[in-house]
């Protein structure tokens, strides 16, 4: 008895995938997901007392290359080719109003006008989203550990226009965030179209042969091969608005150096004493904060 059900088309495939180990890509992904979550999300959190989370990053190739895909963008140049970013409204009214102190996002339709301020605040998280993910790309082309500098890259003025034009190898980076603290908890969206110059050399370091760690790497115990970054703060000083208002070229402010606080990642650690040893000022001393 024949059936007059619809069969399904199997998925044509990309021939901008042929021979291209995008099923690899999960793995830069990932770790892309961990680290905009360090710097995007933690900041924020610590800053605001909110509970942004970072849930996914997706990577994939534009379906329609050479088509402009729909909405506002915010367009700039990088250094391997153009790149652009697209932001979820409800996540600039969010983060605005919470800046500003009040309780939650004000509802806002998409139609209503945009202030200044949240002008400003977009074209702020645009380019910092822009900066750090071809970092990042940057980063996992070389194969470099998390804790290996990466030069911050210098980007062009942006730009602002309906959809964006890019080349046929052109990429889409898809970031979806989730705010626990609004009512009810809200998804959130962050896109990034990028050139394809940033991908491809993310892509032929995939493909090639798998590196296997240093012999003196892998003699390290874990302690020794876990890079963190630490930062001293060693004075803060609060003065009357009036005595800095009176502040000149060549002005002289007695300080005293008491205990510096050790910070990872702007995360309070530990503290330590200041002392000189040779005409440079040194750590010691260090105790665990509670």
């Amino acid at each position: 008895m024949s059936s007059n059900a619809p069969t399904s088309r199997p998925a044509a495939l990309d021939p901008r995938c042929l021979g291209r180990p995008v099923h690899l890509l999960p793995r830069v992904t990932e770790s892309l997901r961990d680290a905009l979550q360090r710097s995007l999300c933690q900041p924020w959190n610590r800053r605001y007392r909110t509970r942004y989370e970072l849930r996914s990053v997706a990577l994939q190739p534009l379906n329609q290359p050479g088509v402009d895909l729909p909405g506002r963008w915010l367009r700039t140049q990088g250094p391997q080719g153009p790149l652009a970013c697209q932001i979820d409204r409800s996540l600039v009214l969010s983060l605005m109003a919470r800046r500003l102190g009040l309780a939650g996002p004000q509802p806002a339709a998409e139609q209503d006008p945009s202030t200044a301020t949240e002008e400003r605040l977009q074209q702020a998280l645009a380019l910092q989203l822009c900066g750090q993910s071809v970092q990042l790309l940057a980063q996992a082309a070389r194969g470099d550990g998390p804790g290996e500098p990466v030069p911050t890259p210098a980007l062009a003025p942006l730009q602002t226009g309906a959809g964006i034009n890019l080349e046929a190898d052109g990429w889409i980076m898809e970031l979806r965030l989730w705010d626990a603290e609004a009512q009810p908890p809200t998804e959130m969206s962050m896109r990034l179209a990028l050139d394809g110059g940033y991908v491809a050399p993310v892509l032929r370091h995939l493909a090639g042969p798998a590196r296997t760690p240093r012999a003196a790497q892998q003699a390290q115990p874990l302690p020794r091969r876990l890079m963190l970054k630490l930062q001293a703060r060693l004075l803060e000083q609060e003065l009357p608005l009036g005595q800095v208002l009176d502040l000149r070229p060549g002005s002289l402010i007695p300080v005293r150096l008491a205990d510096a606080t050790i910070l990872v990642d702007g995360s309070p650690l530990m503290q330590a004493a200041v002392a000189e040893h040779q005409g440079k000022l040194c750590l010691t001393s260090f105790e665990d904060l509670e």
